[in-house]
Formats: structure tokens, C-alpha cells, sequence
């Protein structure tokens, strides 16, 4: 293996999560110090675009990818995903929880696009839910808008994350226009009596046309759906996020490989989590690079703000550096 580009995610704020690795996990803090600090996008969608050679467009253009590899066909028209959301009020204004904790049902998914659609007819406007958690709109030309990713919004305040540019008014009408129609949907009336979060939003990102992807990978070990995406769609192996490192190296004969790490709705404690992970990952990683084995490591700390770290063999030996 020459290299690995290691991404952990956490669910708190960057200085959470400095300090808890502090206490757990010496051996990221060493990683994440030893390194040269890179000027890394925080956000999962422009790391992922980036390790697949994929230029930016007006967003990083996740729609037509995940699009396509969801089973679409994407040709050369703009896409946008348009995904499903709960909305809900806290102190500093409007946050958001993604589909993918709100248990959305196939049948549900259905008849709540089935609905917009028939709203968005006269308008030649289409939205496809291929799943339920990921709905993609098609629009007959490429709009002067900026989307904020999805996973960068979660648990965050929406207002400095809206859509910007000449046409976002526009979208963010019909936006709305949507909001309203769902929020008084029977899906939505079923769910709330049965005690689950309406979906009572809509999240607008990743908008872009089918672009050409020059990967510097061949291996991307992931459980996260943007990176498998991105991983069909090239042609690179994908596998799932290996629980160890040594997982990783056994996994077959590989140049380069991009692996995600995220704790699951079960792990409570992230100190146990980290340390788990100092054992399994960190640790052992920090030993080869002493060795060689991988030649260069790049670390992203995705919470918050997020930071990235480019680490070699020979920095690997400079223990005097900590990380602030």
C-alpha cells in the first residue's frame, strides 16, 4: 500500500473532538500533529470529489453520480438532489435531521413524491426517488445556484447554509412551495400519530452534469453512500469500512486506497469509540508509517470545522509535534 487517506467522522464540535481524542486517542493526536496541515473542504462530499479527480462545478456534483449509481440515467442534464428532511425549531433557528435517521418507508418515499409531482406537472418538473432517503430533481438547464452538502447541514443551523446565487430565490419558492404541501400530507398526519418526525423538508445540494473522474484510488473501503457512489460510478473497488487497519491491508493487492470511519448509532460512549480506535486504526498506522508501510498518510478529522493532516514516514518520527 503507498497510500491511505483516512477520514474519521464525529457527530460533535472540532474541540470536542480534540479533547476527547487527548484523553483516548494519542496516537490520532500524534498523526494529526506530526503532519503538514492541509487546507482540506470540511466536508465529506468535496474530500470524496477530490480523491476521484473530480473538478468542481458550481457544487461539488454529487446529484448525477449518486444518480447514476443508484440506477438512473443522468445523460448530460443538470441535477440536483432535492432529499427528504425533519425540520425542526431550536434556540438560534431552523435545524435539520437527515432521512436517513427518520426510518422513511419505501411506501412512504412514493407517495410523498407522487404528490409533488403531480404539483410540479404544469412546470415539466420530475422528481425521482430511486430510494427513500435520496430524491433527485432533473432541471432542462443548469441553474446560477450554490448548495451547501448535506452531510455539512446536519445538526447545524440552516440560515448560513441556504442556497445562494442568481437563480436560489427562484429554487428556494418552489422550495418552500414543497414544505408546505408535505406538511399537510396524510404520510406526514400517519407518521405523526404514530409518534415519528414528519418529513416536513427538503434539503437541495450536490447540484451539477455527469462529470469525467480521474480517481487516484483504487480501493475506497466505505459504508458512507456518497463515497460508495463515487466509487461505482469510476469503476474502483468499493468495500465496506473495514473495523481494523489490518482488515484494510488483507483486503487484496492495492496502490492507494481512501478509507471512511464514523461511529454507529450503537456507540454511545465516544471515548470507548476512540479508544477502540486508537487500538484498531491509529496506533498501528502511526507504527507503519515509522516503517514505510503505507509510504504517506493523509488524516481528516471531520467535526465542526474539520481538519486534515499529511503525513509520511519521515514526519512520523517528529514526536515533538503535537496537535493544537
Amino acid at each position: 500500500m503507498n497510500s491511505l487517506h483516512l477520514v474519521l467522522r464525529l457527530p460533535i464540535r472540532l474541540e470536542q473532538a480534540l479533547a476527547a481524542a487527548a484523553r483516548t486517542a494519542p496516537s490520532l493526536m500524534a498523526l494529526l500533529g506530526r503532519g503538514e496541515p492541509l487546507s482540506a473542504d470540511p466536508g465529506l462530499a468535496a474530500i470524496g470529489c477530490q480523491a476521484f479527480g473530480i473538478a468542481r462545478q458550481q457544487d461539488w456534483p454529487l446529484a448525477p453520480i449518486s444518480a447514476l449509481a443508484d440506477g438512473l440515467a443522468p445523460g448530460e442534464a443538470y441535477w440536483l438532489r432535492l432529499d427528504p428532511a425533519h425540520l425542526e425549531v431550536g434556540m438560534g433557528g431552523l435545524m435539520l435531521r437527515t432521512a436517513d435517521t427518520l426510518g422513511l418507508a419505501d411506501a412512504e418515499a412514493a407517495a410523498l413524491v407522487a404528490s409533488l409531482n403531480r404539483n410540479w406537472a404544469e412546470e415539466g418538473l420530475e422528481l425521482a426517488a430511486p430510494t427513500a432517503t435520496r430524491w433527485y430533481l432533473r432541471l432542462p438547464a443548469p441553474p446560477e445556484v450554490g448548495t451547501t452538502p448535506l452531510d455539512q447541514v446536519a445538526g447545524e443551523y440552516l440560515s448560513p447554509h441556504l442556497p445562494r446565487g442568481r437563480d436560489a430565490r427562484r429554487l428556494m419558492a418552489m422550495v418552500n412551495e414543497a414544505q408546505m404541501l408535505l406538511h399537510d400530507h396524510a404520510v406526514n398526519q400517519a407518521r405523526d400519530n404514530a409518534g415519528l418526525p414528519p418529513v416536513n423538508g427538503l434539503w437541495l445540494w450536490g447540484g451539477g452534469i455527469l462529470p469525467v473522474m480521474r480517481p487516484r484510488l483504487d480501493l475506497a473501503a466505505s459504508d458512507a453512500p456518497e463515497i460508495r457512489a463515487l466509487a461505482t460510478a469510476a469503476g474502483v473497488e468499493a468495500r465496506p469500512s473495514p473495523s481494523h487497519l489490518e482488515e484494510l491491508r488483507a483486503a487484496g493487492r492495492f496502490r492507494n486506497a481512501l478509507a471512511t470511519l464514523a461511529p454507529s448509532p450503537e456507540d454511545h460512549d465516544l471515548a470507548v469509540y476512540l479508544a477502540e480506535l486508537e487500538r484498531a486504526w491509529f496506533k498501528p498506522l502511526l507504527r507503519g508509517l515509522a516503517l514505510g508501510r503505507p509510504r504517506a498518510a493523509r488524516v481528516d478529522l471531520l467535526a465542526g470545522p474539520g481538519r486534515a493532516s499529511l503525513l509520511t514516514p519521515a514526519r512520523a518520527w517528529r514526536f515533538w509535534r503535537r496537535a493544537g
